[in-house]
Protein backbone atom coordinates (compact mmCIF):
# COMPACT_ATOMS: atom_id res chain seq x y z
CA UNK A 1 0.00 0.00 0.00
CA UNK A 2 1.99 3.13 -0.90
CA UNK A 3 0.06 6.55 0.02
CA UNK A 4 2.20 8.84 -2.42
CA UNK A 5 2.41 8.91 -5.97
CA UNK A 6 4.81 9.82 -8.46
CA UNK A 7 4.77 13.50 -8.83
CA UNK A 8 7.64 13.57 -11.64
CA UNK A 9 5.49 13.05 -14.24
CA UNK A 10 6.52 15.75 -16.57
CA UNK A 11 9.87 15.91 -17.90
CA UNK A 12 10.99 19.31 -16.43
CA UNK A 13 9.38 18.46 -12.67
CA UNK A 14 11.18 15.10 -12.61
CA UNK A 15 14.68 16.57 -13.15
CA UNK A 16 13.80 19.62 -10.79
CA UNK A 17 12.89 16.91 -8.35
CA UNK A 18 15.71 14.89 -9.07
CA UNK A 19 17.97 17.94 -8.42
CA UNK A 20 16.35 19.28 -5.39
CA UNK A 21 16.87 15.68 -3.62
CA UNK A 22 20.52 15.28 -4.74
CA UNK A 23 20.87 18.89 -3.96
CA UNK A 24 19.40 18.64 -0.55
CA UNK A 25 21.38 15.31 0.31
CA UNK A 26 24.44 16.39 -0.34
CA UNK A 27 24.40 20.01 0.68
CA UNK A 28 21.80 20.33 3.12
CA UNK A 29 18.85 22.60 3.18
CA UNK A 30 20.53 25.66 3.50
CA UNK A 31 22.78 25.69 0.64
CA UNK A 32 20.29 24.39 -1.68
CA UNK A 33 18.75 27.10 -3.94
CA UNK A 34 17.27 28.07 -6.87
CA UNK A 35 19.90 28.68 -8.74
CA UNK A 36 21.35 25.16 -7.82
CA UNK A 37 18.44 23.12 -7.98
CA UNK A 38 18.17 24.54 -11.67
CA UNK A 39 21.88 24.43 -12.37
CA UNK A 40 21.84 20.21 -11.34
CA UNK A 41 18.62 19.96 -13.76
CA UNK A 42 19.39 21.47 -16.51
CA UNK A 43 16.68 24.27 -16.32
CA UNK A 44 16.14 27.49 -16.48
CA UNK A 45 15.79 29.73 -13.16
CA UNK A 46 12.71 30.55 -13.81
CA UNK A 47 11.53 27.14 -14.62
CA UNK A 48 11.24 26.34 -10.79
CA UNK A 49 8.71 28.69 -10.31
CA UNK A 50 6.22 27.93 -13.27
CA UNK A 51 6.18 24.61 -11.95
CA UNK A 52 5.93 25.46 -8.08
CA UNK A 53 4.03 28.53 -6.02
CA UNK A 54 7.65 28.94 -4.30
CA UNK A 55 10.78 27.46 -2.45
CA UNK A 56 8.84 25.93 0.00
CA UNK A 57 6.31 24.62 -2.09
CA UNK A 58 9.34 22.93 -3.80
CA UNK A 59 10.85 21.46 -0.88
CA UNK A 60 7.91 19.69 0.27
CA UNK A 61 7.39 18.36 -3.47
CA UNK A 62 10.61 16.98 -2.66
CA UNK A 63 10.00 15.67 0.23
CA UNK A 64 6.87 13.63 -1.11
CA UNK A 65 9.00 12.63 -3.73
CA UNK A 66 11.32 11.26 -1.80
CA UNK A 67 8.97 9.24 -0.09
CA UNK A 68 7.35 8.03 -2.70
CA UNK A 69 11.01 6.55 -4.22
CA UNK A 70 11.76 5.46 -0.68
CA UNK A 71 8.23 3.78 -0.26
CA UNK A 72 8.78 1.93 -3.30
CA UNK A 73 12.47 0.65 -2.77
CA UNK A 74 11.39 -0.71 0.68
CA UNK A 75 8.53 -2.61 -1.32
CA UNK A 76 11.24 -3.62 -3.67
CA UNK A 77 13.52 -4.65 -1.02
CA UNK A 78 10.50 -6.15 1.24
CA UNK A 79 9.23 -8.14 -2.02
CA UNK A 80 13.30 -9.68 -2.24
CA UNK A 81 13.59 -10.50 0.77
CA UNK A 82 13.56 -14.31 2.45
CA UNK A 83 10.40 -15.64 3.54
CA UNK A 84 12.59 -18.66 5.84
CA UNK A 85 15.32 -16.12 7.47
CA UNK A 86 14.98 -14.62 11.28
CA UNK A 87 12.21 -12.61 10.79
CA UNK A 88 13.96 -9.92 13.23
CA UNK A 89 16.79 -9.74 11.41
CA UNK A 90 15.31 -9.69 8.13
CA UNK A 91 13.43 -6.48 8.97
CA UNK A 92 15.99 -5.02 10.72
CA UNK A 93 18.47 -5.04 7.37
CA UNK A 94 15.76 -3.77 5.31
CA UNK A 95 15.14 -1.04 7.55
CA UNK A 96 19.09 -0.23 7.29
CA UNK A 97 19.72 -1.01 3.75
CA UNK A 98 16.84 1.73 3.57
CA UNK A 99 18.54 4.28 5.68
CA UNK A 100 21.77 4.12 4.01
CA UNK A 101 20.09 5.43 1.10
CA UNK A 102 21.11 8.70 0.13
CA UNK A 103 17.36 9.63 -0.08
CA UNK A 104 17.12 9.56 3.49
CA UNK A 105 19.31 12.50 4.64
CA UNK A 106 16.84 14.63 2.80
CA UNK A 107 14.68 13.14 5.31
CA UNK A 108 16.99 13.35 7.99
CA UNK A 109 18.00 17.58 6.94
CA UNK A 110 14.06 18.15 6.50
CA UNK A 111 13.09 16.74 9.68
CA UNK A 112 16.00 19.17 11.09
CA UNK A 113 14.52 22.26 9.77
CA UNK A 114 11.26 21.70 10.67
CA UNK A 115 12.33 21.56 14.34
CA UNK A 116 12.82 25.40 13.96
CA UNK A 117 10.26 25.93 10.85
CA UNK A 118 7.39 25.81 12.16
CA UNK A 119 5.24 26.20 8.37
CA UNK A 120 7.79 24.09 7.12
CA UNK A 121 6.71 21.44 10.21
CA UNK A 122 3.24 21.87 9.41
CA UNK A 123 3.37 21.12 5.86
CA UNK A 124 5.56 18.16 6.37
CA UNK A 125 3.95 16.39 9.00
CA UNK A 126 0.81 14.86 7.31
CA UNK A 127 3.86 13.64 4.89
CA UNK A 128 5.54 12.09 7.38
CA UNK A 129 3.26 10.53 8.92
CA UNK A 130 1.55 8.92 5.69
CA UNK A 131 5.36 7.38 5.25
CA UNK A 132 5.33 5.98 8.48
CA UNK A 133 1.87 4.31 8.17
CA UNK A 134 3.39 3.00 4.89
CA UNK A 135 6.38 1.91 5.85
CA UNK A 136 4.35 -0.08 8.49
CA UNK A 137 2.11 -1.76 6.36
CA UNK A 138 4.72 -2.66 4.48
CA UNK A 139 7.13 -3.76 7.28
CA UNK A 140 4.10 -5.94 9.22
CA UNK A 141 3.16 -8.72 6.09
CA UNK A 142 6.62 -9.91 6.79
CA UNK A 143 6.11 -13.12 8.55
CA UNK A 144 7.09 -13.94 12.43
CA UNK A 145 6.67 -10.23 12.66
CA UNK A 146 3.11 -10.95 14.02
CA UNK A 147 4.27 -11.78 17.87
CA UNK A 148 4.69 -8.04 17.50
CA UNK A 149 2.00 -6.70 20.05
CA UNK A 150 0.17 -4.27 17.47
CA UNK A 151 0.19 -1.79 19.99
CA UNK A 152 3.97 -1.50 20.19
CA UNK A 153 4.91 -2.34 16.28
CA UNK A 154 4.41 1.11 15.32
CA UNK A 155 6.59 2.76 18.27
CA UNK A 156 9.29 -0.05 17.86
CA UNK A 157 9.55 0.48 14.30
CA UNK A 158 9.67 4.47 14.28
CA UNK A 159 12.26 3.95 17.40
CA UNK A 160 14.55 1.65 14.99
CA UNK A 161 14.04 4.51 12.23
CA UNK A 162 15.10 7.13 14.42
CA UNK A 163 18.07 4.86 15.62
CA UNK A 164 18.90 3.84 11.70
CA UNK A 165 18.66 7.60 10.57
CA UNK A 166 20.97 8.75 12.96
CA UNK A 167 23.92 6.11 12.52
CA UNK A 168 23.88 6.65 9.01
CA UNK A 169 23.90 10.87 8.90
CA UNK A 170 26.50 11.06 11.80
CA UNK A 171 29.04 8.14 10.66
CA UNK A 172 31.36 8.16 7.66
CA UNK A 173 30.06 5.60 4.82
CA UNK A 174 33.37 3.20 5.65
CA UNK A 175 31.91 2.66 9.11
CA UNK A 176 28.53 2.09 7.96
CA UNK A 177 28.65 -2.38 7.77
CA UNK A 178 31.12 -2.12 11.18
CA UNK A 179 27.86 -0.11 12.59
CA UNK A 180 25.15 -3.11 10.79
CA UNK A 181 27.44 -5.62 12.27
CA UNK A 182 27.15 -4.64 15.54
CA UNK A 183 23.83 -3.16 16.00
CA UNK A 184 21.45 -5.35 14.39
CA UNK A 185 22.27 -8.12 16.57
CA UNK A 186 22.32 -6.19 19.47
CA UNK A 187 18.50 -4.73 18.70
CA UNK A 188 17.22 -8.05 17.72
CA UNK A 189 18.19 -9.01 21.20
CA UNK A 190 17.11 -6.22 23.11
CA UNK A 191 13.61 -6.73 20.93
CA UNK A 192 13.46 -10.40 22.13
CA UNK A 193 14.09 -9.76 26.02
CA UNK A 194 11.49 -7.14 25.64
CA UNK A 195 8.91 -9.57 23.80
CA UNK A 196 9.79 -12.78 26.32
Amino acid sequence: MVTFEKRSGRPAVALLLGAGIESISELGLARTTVSEVCARAGVPQGALFRHFGDMQDFVVAVAEETAFRQIVDFQRRFDAAPRDAEPFETALRLLWESAKEPANAVFTELRLAARTDLDLRERLMPMLEAYGRDIEAIAVQLPGLEIIPPEYFEELLLMVLDIFAGSTGRTAVRDLADLEESRIPLMIALLRSFLA
